[in-house]
């Protein structure tokens, strides 16, 4: 069993914790998700201002503009204290696998929506900011394990486990970096990517201490302030 073998990426009480916030996060969304999509139509035909194609050059162009909203979203919810108050959840456990990645709560999903909406807009059609935001949302439930090593080559372009790894962990050296999720570029251009140079200590700077799934979403103290994490 993986969490008798290496204990540091398997722990049985995290792990529950961190899929109980995941499940609580997606039957709340059961009720809300669908005027998050309408929202998206609303602005789209109201207020785009272009009439983007769906073209395959678009479906690049879309891909790439995902994941630059996406860089400032995460960027800023580690900056503002407003937004880490929401993501702030996401970074609590101390173990980073498969389970971590489940680890957001609904505040994060509709902080992360209103950013989401630059999208339609700009002029991209909600049907396929929602394909895109799937695709792009799969990719990064892979990015949240210890189990697949640096990929060097790789990792000029793409975000690896390795490269969020270091996103996730409290070490001096690896704080508010690698703000990507599917691309390394953006952290280059803006002077916060960080490889993997020592081992990552995972979580918090002030580690929460609680398996509760109920209490990291209310408890509100210093550590919830970016500045705490340094």
């Amino acid at each position: 069993m993986l969490h008798r073998k290496r204990p540091e990426v398997f722990n049985y009480e995290s792990s529950v914790s961190n899929i109980s916030i995941g499940i609580a996060e997606r039957l709340i969304n059961l009720f809300i998700a669908a005027s998050f999509y309408q929202l998206y139509y609303f602005i789209f035909n109201h207020y785009r201002l272009f009439d983007i194609p769906n073209t395959a050059l678009c479906w690049v162009f879309l891909i790439l503009a995902t994941d630059f909203v996406w860089y400032w979203y995460h960027r800023l919810g580690h900056e503002v204290n407003f937004f880490w108050a929401a993501h702030i959840v996401h970074h609590h456990s101390e173990e980073f696998n498969f389970t971590a990645a489940a680890r957001i709560t609904t505040f994060q999903a509709i902080v992360r929506t209103g950013f989401w909406c630059i999208l339609p807009f700009v002029g991209f059609h909600p049907s396929m900011v929602i394909t895109t935001l799937i695709v792009h949302g799969a990719y990064s439930f892979f990015t949240h394990t210890q189990l697949l090593g640096k990929i060097k080559w790789i990792e000029y372009v793409f975000v690896t486990p390795s490269i969020h790894g270091v996103h996730h962990a409290s070490n001096e050296q690896y704080l508010d970096k690698n703000y990507g999720d599917l691309f390394t570029f953006w952290d280059r251009l803006f002077g916060t990517f960080q490889e993997e140079e020592v081992k990552p200590s995972y979580g918090l700077t002030h580690p929460l201490q609680s398996y509760s799934f109920l209490w990291p979403i209310f408890k509100s103290n210093k550590e919830g302030s970016p500045l705490a994490r340094r």
